[in-house]
């Protein structure tokens, strides 16, 4: 399940990079992509590095403290990425997707109630996150709840499902305009 968690974190990462809203000065955005380059091709210790030096530049981005922590669990150091975690929340506590990253970290800390906190808070801010119904469900199973684990999956997968169609409907909205414009 650990493994599971680690990966689900990366893909996590990923997309809260790219749907953080807030505004970058064109060195912070080369900065965090740089980190998360460094991050996904498993250079946890350059991405460290790289992302304690932006700190120092930018110690009120919770995009950085969320990639730190998501470095140190790759690394190990789960109680150091808990500090950080706790961090980027006090700076951005309305994104549902800190919460939900926070408690990937004390689940994986053997904090399963304090990750069903985090889960909890993260729909409360956000009732379609479904990265948060799925990793409840995770914790649910580990605690042997697995009827209320199976409503959860079904939950993430209901919003997974809309979301694909969204996407999908908003693909092919984008590809008429597209084709419309070239007449």
């Amino acid at each position: 399940m650990k493994k599971f968690l680690g990966l689900f974190g990366v893909i996590f990462c990923l997309v809260f990079s790219v749907n953080c809203a807030y505004s970058f000065d064109m060195e912070k955005l080369q900065t965090v992509a740089e980190i998360g380059t460094l991050s996904n091709s498993q250079k946890y210790i350059l991405a460290l590095d790289k992302c304690n030096s932006a700190l120092e530049k930018y110690p009120f981005d919770p995009e950085l403290y969320y990639w730190r922590a998501t470095i140190n669990v790759h690394l190990g150091e789960g109680e150091q990425a808990l500090k950080d975690m706790d961090m980027a929340i006090e700076l951005n506590p309305k994104d549902s997707n800190v919460y939900v990253m926070r408690g990937i970290i004390k689940s994986d800390l053997g904090d399963n109630d304090g990750a069903l906190e985090d889960f909890e808070q993260a729909l409360k801010l956000n009732s379609k996150n479904s990265s948060a119904y799925s990793m409840r469900a995770c914790v649910k199973v580990a605690k042997g709840e697995l009827k209320s684990a199976n409503e959860d999956l079904e939950m993430a997968n209901k919003l997974l499902a809309e979301e694909e169609k969204e996407a999908l409907e908003e693909s092919t909205n984008k590809r008429n305009e597209d084709s419309n414009n070239g007449e």
